[in-house]
């Protein structure tokens, strides 16, 4: 089991200290995702990009419910010591599941056109309006907003 102090809205890995979790971590390209249970709860990380001059960045990020969590933990335990621990391995399974959601995205110029192309093929798909004009009081039906009360 590791430790870290919390310090920062993210997780440094040089705050990570025992066990085999920065390993882990440092393992990890940018932008690929591992599940943590941090003092009791897990989540979905994110390794933070490299940087644009190439260096690697060695920080992790909560996603989704986790980034509460965190949010939460720095405002009120700001500089408190807290568990970190990969999930047993009865929940790997889970963790297959976040990284096949969370799976980093390609920054091809294939994947780029083929975005682009699903994004513009949503064009005629929206809202069309049929002519109909009706008031706010009548759509909610408030007798009260027509009494001006």
């Amino acid at each position: 089991m590791a430790r870290t102090a919390v310090r920062d809205v993210v997780i440094w890995v040089k705050h990570i200290h025992g066990g085999d979790v920065s390993q882990r971590v440092l393992g990890l390209r940018g932008g690929e995702t591992v599940d943590l249970v941090v003092d009791g709860v897990r989540g979905a990380w994110r390794k933070m990009d490299d940087g644009r001059d190439g260096r690697p960045t060695t920080g992790i990020r909560p996603i989704g419910r986790m980034q509460d969590f965190w949010r939460e933990l720095y405002s009120s335990r700001r500089g408190d010591v807290v568990t970190i621990e990969l999930p047993q391995a009865e929940d790997e399974g889970a963790s297959e599941r976040s990284r096949l959601i969370f799976a980093p995205l390609a920054r091809t110029q294939e994947a780029r056109k083929s975005a682009l192309e699903a994004l513009l093929s949503l064009r005629g798909d929206s809202y069309r309006n049929t002519g109909v004009v009706i008031t706010r009081d009548d759509m909610h039906d408030r007798e009260l907003d027509r009494e001006g009360l």
